[in-house]
């Protein structure tokens, strides 16, 4: 990305110092490099990220993306995001034509081959990451950036805050209104715009599953304060050091003794001075509560990421009957079903053609595919099988194929020689010993 003096923003585009070519491929560049102002969220704010965005005249994303960024920062959101995300990360991909069969060319813009087993190319592993956070953030705007052998090496996201989806384009500053419009050339074919769907109608775009989250997390960031405000007060012991002395520096030494004695509150008094707590019923017992809305917020969150309140600390097989999935599993593989379909879209109707358009030879009827782990379970069960019954026919599989089939490496079985014996001398007595005589 280009290093742009913030003085050259102030002037027209068509006047300032930067490289079309670096702007055409990535819009990173058209934006002032200004950093974006955190504040404390509340649920003030959290509501005030909707009104702006629906704005009828002017609709903005920049509240809700300020709410976002600091919604992920929470461990149980983070942990949710990470687990829904490999559903999608670790399922394997495969190019095909209209007959089923993988097309080697396409296959190699996309993956490596490491040990015998496919691998995303980094490029193509950050196109899909990004691809997947619009799901979370409502959006996504990835710039394929500099083309180097059949790769994309620079490829990053655009700023949320600086792209309108309702405007369909990116904006030097925050708030502007024009921009440039991503969807038209010269920077159509170097940025892929992933949206997601509006439930409600209120935009082209959806909000993304982040601001149904921001809620809950707002009420879960400030329990965790009230929770620690609640230890110090109540947990912690109080100390209480009574002298009469009246010399000054006496007293000083004496409050630095208790000062020093650890970080809970402390109190210098003279005896006839006192403090007192004023507790609640609860005072004893108090911190319950926070426990008990924290998990309950903390399964919120899990059910409206994950799609069940366990499904990130459930553990499989505990339900009675191990062959049938638990409800909680059948959530995650609902969301990673929906997910591929998402991401497939992504790749197949968005990408693809950007690349045929840049000049990479990938025919008209292949398309991505992703194969979930009871599909690749199948396939290697089925191959394995016929392997097996090949075997006891006096056949033999083809290695290169078997682990082409189903990924796993084979090696050629070396056949053991009786002790004592060279092959010479095995080869003249099985001769001699398998003679027969005939009369």
């Amino acid at each position: 990305m280009a290093n742009i003096p913030l003085s050259n923003w102030l002037t027209p585009f068509s006047k300032r110092s930067i490289d079309p070519e670096e702007v055409k491929k990535d819009l990173r560049n058209f934006i002032a490099p200004v950093q974006l102002q955190r504040i404390r969220q509340d649920t003030a704010s959290w509501r005030g990220g909707a009104v702006e965005a629906e704005n009828v005249w002017y609709p903005h994303r920049i509240k809700q993306q300020k709410l976002y960024i600091d919604t992920i920062l929470n461990g149980q959101v983070s942990a949710c995001m990470d687990r829904r995300r490999d559903l999608t990360m670790l399922r394997k991909w495969d190019f095909v034509n209209a007959k089923g069969e993988s097309d080697e060319t396409t296959v190699s813009y996309f993956l490596d081959s490491v040990n015998g087993q496919s691998q995303m190319k980094k490029w193509f592993n950050d196109y899909v990451n990004y691809s997947w956070d619009a799901l979370a953030y409502g959006y996504s705007l990835i710039s394929l950036g500099d083309l180097e052998n059949d790769s994309f090496p620079n490829l990053n996201i655009i700023k949320r805050w600086n792209v309108s989806p309702d405007r369909l384009n990116v904006t030097n500053f925050i708030y502007s209104l024009s921009g440039a419009n991503f969807m038209e050339e010269p920077y159509r074919d170097w940025h892929c715009y992933i949206p997601t769907t509006n439930e409600i109608g209120t935009s082209p775009c959806g909000y993304g599953f982040l601001y149904k989250v921001g809620i809950y997390e707002i009420f879960l960031r400030n329990l965790l304060g009230f929770n620690g405000d609640f230890v110090e007060l109540f947990a912690q012991p109080y100390r209480v050091g009574k002298t009469s002395k009246t010399d000054q520096k006496e007293r000083d030494e004496f409050a630095n003794s208790l000062r020093q004695m650890g970080s809970s509150g402390w109190a210098m008094l003279d005896p006839e001075d006192q403090i007192e707590f004023i507790e609640t019923a609860l005072g004893g017992t108090g911190y319950n509560g926070y426990d008990n809305f924290e998990q309950r917020l903390e399964k919120k969150i899990s059910k409206i990421i994950l799609g069940h309140a366990d499904a990130i600390d459930s553990i499989p097989g505990k339900l009675g009957n191990s062959k049938e999935k638990s409800p909680a599993e059948k959530a995650m593989e609902d969301k990673q079903t929906k997910d591929g379909l998402f991401i497939g879209n992504a790749v197949n109707e968005i990408l693809i053609p950007k690349m045929r358009a840049l000049g990479f030879n990938i025919p008209d009827d292949v398309k991505a595919i992703l194969k979930n782990d009871s599909e690749i379970m199948e396939i290697n069960n089925s191959v394995i099988g016929q392997a097996v019954e090949m075997y006891k026919a006096g056949l033999q599989m083809d290695g290169a194929y078997f682990t082409e089939q189903t990924g796993i490496p084979v090696t050629a079985i070396v056949k053991a020689q009786k002790p004592g014996f060279t092959n010479d001398v095995q080869n003249k007595l099985e001769k001699l010993y398998g003679h027969k005589h005939t009369h």
